[in-house]
């Protein structure tokens, strides 16, 4: 099967392309969503009894971030509040002119209903996104959105509403931004892949199992209520049919049935999300079951991962 390249959300991994990219290390960003494993399993936003919101990931954007990092040899600062007043955004914006200082940063996540520039702005209050930031002069930001907007300004005051990320509740804490990059190692591609494969494995053994198989029998009882609708039309099912593809053509080399299973899941979130376009719930329900079938059977293979 041919790799998908085009318009799939994956702000925070763009951002990171781009950083490596302003370091002089090229790397397409389909690899780099691969290393940064977030497409495996599923998870539960909110387990309403009637109508549960499911992402179909495992992980979260900013440890991964710091995973995919470490993963490549790369040394690098990274910062974060668990806890902010007033004061401290004073010491967040030296820190931000320290990392600025050695390159591009990797800020995030944002909320994006604070993002002004965005016209669709006000429609993702609550929604979490990441860019990255080239330059801190006077009082603006500069700034490169991977949502399509090169090249933005916006005042500090501004941006510092969106950075607190006080909607976004997966975050480790307010004014997350990782810099100042510097490769330590260059690891061989079969050490890429034993890393990834021990984060796949301790993901698995962290996380709920049969999330996909509740969501099916849900769905089939209750079909998809608006906000569902919207999640899965406009972005889940296709996010997760890329991300499977990615780590199937990241797998090939290394492991050729877990690769295999990514493909049949790839093809599957497609399928799923043609059902939620046609409304088809009794057949969104039935490939749910088999995406969440396929799925054990990837878990298990994870699971049983024994390293070199």
């Amino acid at each position: 099967m041919d790799l998908f390249i085009g318009d799939v959300p994956l702000c925070y991994t763009n951002s990171v392309a781009m950083v490596l990219k302003s370091q002089g290390y090229h790397y397409h960003p389909e690899y780099l969503e691969a290393i940064m494993v977030m497409g495996n399993g599923a998870s539960f936003v909110d387990k309403n009894s009637k109508h549960p919101l499911v992402f179909f990931d495992n992980g979260l954007p900013d440890l991964s971030i710091s995973n995919c990092l470490t993963i490549l040899g790369f040394n690098y600062e990274e910062f974060y509040l668990p806890n902010f007043d007033e004061n401290t955004i004073v010491h967040t914006r030296k820190k931000l002119e320290q990392l600025l200082n050695n390159g591009s940063v990797v800020v995030g996540p944002l909320d994006m209903g604070h993002l002004s520039y965005n016209p669709n702005s006000l429609n993702q209050s609550g929604v979490d996104h990441f860019v990255l930031v080239t330059k801190l002069e006077k009082d603006f930001v500069y700034l490169h959105d991977p949502a399509g907007y090169p090249c933005m300004k916006m005042r500090f005051g501004e941006f510092v509403k969106a950075w607190k990320a006080e909607a976004i509740h997966y975050k480790r804490g307010s004014f997350s931004m990782w810099g100042n990059l510097k490769r330590i190692k260059e690891p061989t591609p079969q050490e890429i892949f034993h890393d990834v494969s021990i984060i796949m494995k301790k993901r698995y053994e962290q996380r709920s199992t049969k999330v996909i198989e509740y969501y099916a029998n849900s769905v089939k009882t209750n079909g998809l209520n608006q906000q569902q609708q919207q999640i899965h039309q406009y972005f889940s099912f296709r996010l997760a049919s890329a991300r499977n593809l990615y780590m199937s053509e990241f797998l090939k080399n290394f492991d050729s049935t877990r690769a295999e299973i990514k493909k049949q899941l790839a093809v599957l979130f497609g399928q799923a999300h043609l059902d939620s376009m046609e409304e088809n719930y009794t057949h969104l329900a039935n490939t749910l079951m088999e995406i969440g079938e396929l799925e054990q059977q990837f878990r298990a293979l994870c699971l049983r991962y024994k390293g070199v």
